[in-house]
């Protein structure tokens, strides 16, 4: 019976393996499906950001996982990756979302309406893109609501109240979700969301 040689592996095959378990370099690890989204606070995962002003919802570095469900990131690590892949990648992500522009009295733009299947929709409202795409349209500090994962209206915010049917058709919409996100009305600014008010059933 004949003992089978051991293999033997050049030099370059080591070095492609050793390179292959070495320790992913800060800020070239691949994408593992993390993104900063706005979720309810009654959630409140261990790593968050709040939002300023906001009672209902935060911020947290997420990726879907079974049933629906988000998992969530349990690291500064994971938060910082999703942010500066938001950075990156803002604009790629709004060009896979349906985005209807809809104008009023002299052509002027009177509604955003962003939806689309993606469960990390609201990801869109947290990247440098989505301000820059939006306020020469709707002007500085324009509304952002986040009813449901799959929806976010804005509203110039110039123009005063958000029209009360719309409103109402909005709270609706989180009323009934299966995964709702926030009643809240934000003011986008180029640091970030802010809470400025709450849809009511008035």
């Amino acid at each position: 019976m004949t003992a089978n040689r051991p293999r033997r592996y050049g030099k370059r095959a080591f070095l492609l393996l050793v390179a292959a378990l070495q320790p992913v370099a800060a800020g070239t690890m691949p994408d593992a499906g993390w993104r900063l989204v706005v979720i309810p606070a009654f959630e409140r995962p261990p790593m968050h950001e709040s939002i300023p002003g906001s009672r209902t919802a935060i911020i947290a570095a997420a990726r879907p996982a079974a049933l629906d469900l988000f998992e969530y990131a349990t690291t500064r690590g994971a938060m910082r990756w999703a942010r500066d892949l938001g950075a990156k990648e803002g604009m790629l992500w709004m060009t896979k979302a349906n985005v209807e522009i809809r104008r009023g009295k002299g052509r002027v733009i009177d509604r955003v309406l962003i939806t689309g299947a993606d469960p990390m929709l609201s990801s869109l409202a947290l990247t440098p893109d989505f301000y820059r795409r939006f306020e020469p349209l709707l002007g500085d500090g324009f509304h952002v609501i986040i009813p449901d994962r799959n929806t976010i209206a804005l509203y110039p915010r110039l123009a005063g109240q958000i029209p009360p049917a719309e409103a109402a058709a909005l709270l609706q919409r989180f009323l009934v979700a299966s995964h709702p996100v926030s009643r809240e009305v934000f003011r986008a600014t180029a640091e970030g969301l802010v809470a400025d008010g709450i849809l009511s059933e008035e």
